[in-house]
């Protein structure tokens, strides 16, 4: 069967649908969890930087060194709202920070500065690359993929077709892969009880970040100790 084709077939509700090469139950097992979770269901940002500590992109993002410090999730989550009710809330926010597997992942909760400041993009992804994924607070999601200082490929969640960047095809066998394909009729009527069990476009931009990446975004890494700090979109 192509991979490129939604699959409803006899007994379908029983075990794992394919959808455009990723199955309903590995996205909803793998990413799942960010639709229900609230601190990046309603307004994140993700970012994942190839090839720098969690210190060097830090320091990118404008952070001070000695203003770098140990922290929980709670405690990302506690400081995060310290500059929201600052007054510097507009050019200032809290960045939580983690490696793993070559990668630095930066957190970022109600607010998406990474994603949505040119200058900080291009600063961080200088000389290597980066992935993004932003939600804002009208649910409104979408994908950034720079690379050595420019903007390779940005897309809306709800609407891939209308892609944006220096190489806005890069990605787009890959985006087929995990359902989001350009080439989907966003009027297809499937079966509704398939509709109940879709994840949604949020997950599937971090299915896309895994192939990219080559490693999942997962609730386990928010045990993980981080390094947090004040970053400046000055």
């Amino acid at each position: 069967m192509s991979s490129g084709t939604t699959l409803v077939g006899d007994g379908w509700h029983h075990g794992a649908q394919l959808i455009m090469g990723v199955t309903v139950t590995d996205l909803c097992e793998d990413f799942g969890w960010l639709s229900e979770f609230g601190p990046f269901y309603h307004v994140s940002c993700v970012s994942f930087v190839r090839s720098l500590t969690p210190v060097e992109a830090l320091a990118r993002l404008g952070a001070e060194t000695d203003g770098i410090e140990e922290a929980t999730f709670e405690e990302l989550q506690e400081r995060t709202m310290k500059c929201i009710d600052s007054d510097d809330r507009m050019r200032t926010g809290y960045v939580g920070a983690l490696e793993t597997d070559g990668w630095t992942v930066l957190i970022q909760l109600w607010a998406a500065s990474i994603a949505n400041e040119n200058p900080l993009l291009r600063r961080l992804s200088q000389s290597t690359e980066v992935v993004s994924i932003n939600r804002n607070v009208h649910a409104s999601d979408f994908f950034v993929y720079a690379a050595d200082g420019e903007l390779v490929t940005w897309f809306d969640l709800l609407g891939p077709d209308a892609r944006a960047g220096s190489d806005p095809d890069r990605f787009v066998d890959m985006m087929r892969e995990v359902g989001l394909d350009p080439d989907l009729d966003p009027d297809l009527d499937l079966d509704e009880d398939l509709e109940d069990s879709d994840p949604g476009e949020f997950p599937r931009a971090f299915a896309l970040a895994r192939k990219i990446t080559g490693f999942p975004f997962s609730q386990g890494m928010l045990d993980m100790r981080l390094l947090g700090a004040v970053i400046s979109s000055r």
